[in-house]
């Protein structure tokens, strides 16, 4: 039995199969989730088990940083040579 193509559901036959991302697609039907540029094996990324092209593959978000006793100095200290800095620009203008 055939497999059905994970964007339109249909039938998906040996000579026009994609193995990809755990699903099987139509060569037709693998393209970026976004603009719809077709896709192939050398040029897709995946993101959760979607296929995206390099231009709209979705951005990781990264976690807030704990405010450990290290981050917290580290982030006193960027904030004081920041107001040296403007003092200093204050001063020779």
């Amino acid at each position: 039995m055939n497999p059905q193509c994970a964007r339109c559901g249909k039938v998906v036959y040996p000579t026009e199969k994609v193995n990809c991302l755990d699903k099987y697609w139509h060569k037709g039907c693998f393209h970026c989730e976004v603009c719809k540029m077709a896709l192939n094996m050398n040029n897709y990324k995946g993101y959760e088990k979607k296929p995206y092209c390099n231009a709209h593959y979705p951005k990781q978000s990264f976690t807030t940083v704990a405010d450990t006793p290290e981050n917290l100095r580290l982030k006193q200290q960027s904030e004081l040579q920041s107001q040296v800095i403007i003092d200093l620009v204050f001063v020779f203008h």
